[in-house]
């Protein structure tokens, strides 16, 4: 009986490891620093202010999970990194050489991303949001379905964007405190097995025999 407990435990354990795996919630990871705070007074690309082991999200927990063999993180985190976002201290003093830079001269507008503000008015735009980047976006006006335009707007979603790294401790962690769970419920039907089944089994039997 001992020797079935022992390999039930390490199938078990084997599972959850490989269960953690194929849920993405291994490795696991801790934060390095704001997207924000990698910006200075030079115009970079987003997928510029990162290293290549590097993945940036609000929270942890956004880093992790799949659907359909999809990760959610390649639908956000990492699809961002690889868009046309332009990223920058002071970004709404910068739109004029990112417009040359990009030959972009429509911008969008706060409401309904609209189209045809001035170039004025979406800088007071960028300031009054206090925005860190501008993205390029092609837009399909209302008023003109089918002309789509290319135009610059806020990248709203590089916003409050935190930097993360694969941590090995935290990720030995994860795998210790899984096993230590499994140890615990393992240990908790052992008893219960001892001395409650046996107790039951083997009392009934002795019962049947000083009967006999």
């Amino acid at each position: 009986m001992f020797v079935a407990f022992i390999l039930a435990f390490v199938v078990v354990v084997g599972f959850s490891i490989s269960n953690m795996s194929n849920d993405a919630q291994l490795p696991k990871y801790t934060k390095v620093g704001m997207l924000s705070d990698r910006m200075d007074t030079e115009i970079r690309l987003i997928g510029n202010l990162v290293k290549p082991d590097e993945k940036i999200a609000v929270h942890e927990h956004n880093l992790y999970g799949s659907y359909l063999g999809e990760s959610f993180y390649d639908g956000n985190g990492g699809w961002l990194l690889e868009q046309e976002y332009y990223c920058s201290k002071n970004i709404s003093d910068k739109v004029e050489e990112i417009s040359r830079q990009t030959g972009i001269y429509d911008y969008s507008g706060p409401k309904d991303y609209t189209i045809g503000g001035s170039l004025e008015d979406f800088k007071k735009y960028l300031l009054k949001v206090n925005a860190n980047c501008v993205d390029v976006r092609k837009l399909d006006p209302s008023d003109q379905i089918g002309n789509v335009k290319t135009v610059l707007g806020w990248g709203l979603e590089a916003d409050g964007m935190a930097v993360w790294q694969e941590s090995l401790i935290k990720s030995i962690f994860a795998v210790l405190q899984t096993l230590f769970f499994i140890a615990i419920g393992s240990l908790v039907l052992l008893v219960l097995y001892y001395k409650v089944f046996l107790y039951i089994v083997f009392g009934r039997w002795r019962n049947d025999k000083d009967k006999n």
